[in-house]
């Protein structure tokens, strides 16, 4: 392999290898309490009109009600592909050295949305919900995709 193929210790660019963010990475997200493993987080990414948006599910206004808030900052809606050298700088940390693959991530100002091949075709496809603070990115949240079971528990009130 190559210099220019590989990302740090872990993280490698083969075009062939990581898969894309594609629609079926559409659809309800969350996040769990590791301590007590209650859903403490739900988010959605959505693609419409040829852009993706990330929404988070939010308390209103209104009591007990909840609805989808779009995550963006000062108007900048839209998440855009990252390209390999900003993915390369973000992740060719020690704190990411553990799992090896390939990252692929979608940005606005403020929010992104990270999918992660790893390399052993056994271990599941990984997603996270990142927060930026100007160029820096922030710890990555580690989300699971709902299956239908999970999103009928949330739709139903206790």
């Amino acid at each position: 392999m190559s210099d220019n193929n590989v990302l740090g210790n872990n993280v490698f660019n083969l075009p062939i290898y990581g898969k894309p963010i594609e629609l079926d990475d559409q659809g309800v997200y969350f996040a769990k309490n590791k301590k007590n493993g209650a859903i403490n987080n739900v988010f959605q990414l959505v693609y419409e009109d040829e852009d993706w948006y990330l929404y988070q599910l939010k308390n209103t206004s209104k009591d007990g009600e909840m609805g989808w808030v779009i995550l963006a900052d000062n108007g900048d809606y839209p998440l855009k592909s990252l390209v390999t050298e900003e993915i390369r700088r973000h992740f060719d940390k020690p704190e990411y050295a553990e799992l090896k693959g390939a990252w692929q991530l979608m940005r606005n100002s403020r929010y992104g949305f990270g999918k992660f091949t790893p390399v052993h075709a056994d271990e599941e496809v990984k997603y996270a919900m990142i927060l930026f603070s100007g160029t820096e990115m922030l710890v990555p949240l580690l989300i699971n995709k709902a299956e239908d079971e999970v999103l009928q528990s949330l739709a139903e009130p206790d």
